[in-house]
């Protein structure tokens, strides 16, 4: 379950990693600049700056560390990005996630987001501590008058309907909408070392934690990394491998693949639905894990829904 609701997160926001990125070259065909494409350090492998201008390393280190020069906001290259390329309405962006927890991994996403106006789709392969990794694609379209997400069990050919919710006049997925509406009024320049290589880099504070997002010469948003305000190691570290804006981009995800067939799911009373209306039970054990699946004359179908097994571990 955890690893699943990290990837609806993903979908919802369209990008979990795109807190403040902002599109870079509309319609380009994508990287994060010239050369090889960089990999996610260890901690002890990225310093970033202090607070009072003083740095302080991800991890260790005798070298000098960098420092903060305030800069205004409206020329900071994150606002530029976001004044040119923000509207885009129809997106990819292909990323990895470390999150840490006390120094070390906590869990990681690898994968990529399309969104085409309203809808958006994502493919993600998650892995955290103690817990089998996982390959989730989630899907949400606007359908009438609502919001629907789904699970597609590409395998099985099957679509599952996991929430549901009534969309609103103001629903806007553009990466300026997603990424930074409103940037804060402090900013600052600085150095970050990744690794054996330098960024720029831009620092801004945000509630409760410290945005740094690193860009390449060509200024591109390669790195970003975030840390809680009262703490002095990393929450998480965002790769932005591939960032592509307007049309096309999308790449035609952003759609119900054909010959899928949808279901709906109950998780809190075990039960599915059909596009039918037919419905029909999950049985579990004390376990949680699936024993069988009944139509509404207590016929077992279980052969039928062989997918539900994935569903329900996917979910557990």
């Amino acid at each position: 379950m955890r690893l699943y609701k990290k990837a609806a997160a993903c979908l919802l926001t369209a990008a979990m990693a795109l807190s403040m990125l902002t599109a870079c070259g509309g319609g380009g065909t994508g990287g994060n600049g010239g050369g090889n494409t960089p990999t996610l350090p260890n901690p002890g492998e990225i310093v970033l700056p202090g607070e009072g201008g003083e740095g302080e390393g991800g991890g260790e280190g005798t070298e000098t560390k960098p420092t903060k020069t305030p800069i205004d906001k409206n020329k900071s290259k994150l606002a530029k990005f976001n004044n040119e390329y923000g509207g885009f309405k129809e997106f990819y962006v292909e990323m990895q996630e470390v999150d840490y927890e006390d120094g070390s991994v906590e869990g990681s996403t690898d994968g990529f987001v399309a969104v085409k106006g309203n809808n958006a789709y994502t493919k993600m392969t998650l892995s955290g501590k103690n817990q089998k990794q996982q390959l989730v694609e989630q899907l949400m379209l606007k359908e009438f008058d609502y919001n629907n997400d789904y699970l597609l069990l590409r395998g099985s050919k099957v679509a599952v309907r996991t929430n549901s919710y009534k969309s609103q006049s103001d629903d806007n997925l553009s990466l300026d909408t997603l990424i930074a509406n409103k940037l804060p009024d402090l900013m600052w320049s600085t150095e970050v070392k990744v690794g054996p290589t330098k960024y720029y880099a831009e620092v801004y504070n945000l509630y409760s934690y410290e945005y740094t997002t690193c860009f390449t010469a060509d200024g591109k948003p390669v790195y970003q990394f975030v840390r809680k305000l009262n703490e002095k190691q990393l929450e998480s570290a965002t790769l932005y491998k591939t960032i592509q804006a307007g049309s096309g981009t999308s790449k035609g995800l952003c759609e119900m693949p054909d010959g899928f067939k949808k279901y709906s799911v109950d998780f809190r009373n075990n039960t599915l639905a059909d596009a039918n209306g037919n419905e029909f039970t999950i049985e579990t054990n004390n376990k949680g894990d699936v024993t069988s699946v009944k139509d509404n004359t207590g016929k077992d179908v279980t052969d039928d829904f062989k997918w539900v097994y994935d569903l329900f571990e996917m979910m557990s």
